[in-house]
């Protein structure tokens, strides 16, 4: 019988797309996904990989945050505005 796995409990909580973490760790989407439905066995080497992906997305996505906040203060009362384009 298949179970849910902390894993996949954390991934679907936090908005983490399979094919996220599968690009983040190396593996592919169905392998990731039997993994994390307990239907492969769980290996130390396998749970540092995984937790190692995990903490890739973590840094990716508190990056992209910075990133968006950083734009966003200029724009703040303008956001419905059309884009100008900036030349380089």
């Amino acid at each position: 019988m298949e179970h849910e796995t902390n894993l996949r409990a954390l991934r679907h909580r936090h908005g983490v797309c399979l094919t996220e973490l599968a690009d983040a760790c190396g593996l592919s989407n169905q392998y990731l996904s039997r993994a994390e439905l307990g239907l492969i066995p769980p290996t130390p080497r396998l749970e540092r990989q995984l937790l190692s992906a995990l903490e890739v997305v973590i840094s990716h996505r508190a990056s992209t945050a910075q990133a968006l906040e950083r734009e966003l203060k200029p724009l703040r009362g303008r956001l419905l505005e059309k884009v100008v384009e900036q030349r380089e």
